[in-house]
């Protein structure tokens, strides 16, 4: 059977006292497959992380339905999702005595024994996952005192541990410096190009979404989710209409919003060849003056 996580008709949201409930996102139809790395972008507001939530059955839709292999996702009892779905979210750890190896052990949740142990394997997996990210030294500090980036690279390692087809991230590189954005997409793209893993995430970051992702699920409050590559939705102006806001457009040729500036006839004009970085970086200083 294909693997493959599909939404059919879901609306989602949340409750509201006696009303029926707020309903974010309605009638939303997409599938996610193994080998694709997927984007879900959108304004503040537009419902990425609910979305997401629901996805990792940690809220129930308001309505619709969403199927795993093939199989109703609420017919998977919590040990088989475990062995095929992930999740990282940005909530906080209350303990405060956890290090960070405790939290990243977490992940072989479905592997272990039912008395909870571990083997040699296990624990040679969850050393060599926390090296891949870096964070090995920080195997015996509380993860309470660790930095927001460090934080979030240890919750990617107990995802990454738990060795599921499926991996669902809320904001992976929302307290990541640049270089390490950049660390953390290389990592996510090759799991999904790679290991052939299922990579959905959700991010504000737009720049380094359309430079890495393969799908981009596109929402707004008050539009249907649109799928598809980046380069379609930005050239058919999707991306523009579901980020709208005055005084901003979407340039094309920089793959980012900027200023618009209502008097372009009082700008200088400067002519640069180009072909050297030199050139590329005067261009931008001219462009910011």
């Amino acid at each position: 059977m294909e693997k493959k996580l599909e939404i059919a008709g879901l609306s989602t949201g949340y409750p509201s006292g006696k009303h029926a409930g707020v309903i974010l996102q309605q009638d939303m139809h997409a599938v996610l497959k193994p080998g694709e790395l997927v984007c879900i972008l959108g304004p503040n507001g537009a419902g990425k992380s609910t979305l997401l939530r629901t996805l990792a059955g940690f809220q129930k839709p308001l309505s619709g339905n969403i199927y795993l292999n093939g199989k109703p996702f609420w017919d998977y009892d919590l040990k088989a999702l475990s062995r095929q779905l992930s999740v990282v979210l940005t909530d906080r750890f209350s303990d405060l005595y956890l290090t960070a190896f405790d939290v990243v052990r977490m992940g072989r949740f479905p592997y272990v024994s039912f008395f909870g142990k571990m083997g040699n394997n296990d624990v040679a997996f969850i050393l060599e996952t926390m090296k891949r990210l870096g964070v090995a030294a920080l195997k015996g500090e509380l993860f309470y005192n660790l930095s927001d980036g460090e934080r979030q690279k240890v919750l990617i390692a107990r995802a990454l541990v738990q060795d599921t087809p499926f991996l669902l991230l809320d904001e992976p590189v929302a307290f990541i410096d640049s270089p390490g954005r950049i660390e953390i997409m290389e990592l996510l793209r090759s799991l999904a190009h790679k290991q052939g893993k299922a990579v959905l995430m959700t991010t504000h970051d737009m720049e380094t979404t359309l430079h890495y992702t393969d799908f981009l699920w596109l929402m707004h409050r008050n539009k249907p989710l649109l799928t598809g590559i980046p380069e379609d939705l930005v050239l058919q102006g999707r991306v523009e209409e579901y980020f709208e806001y005055a005084g901003l457009r979407f340039d094309l040729e920089k793959g980012r919003f900027v200023h618009e500036d209502g008097q372009p006839q009082d700008r200088p004009v400067f002519f640069v060849r180009e072909g050297s970085p030199e050139t590329a970086w005067l261009v931008r200083a001219l462009e910011r003056k």
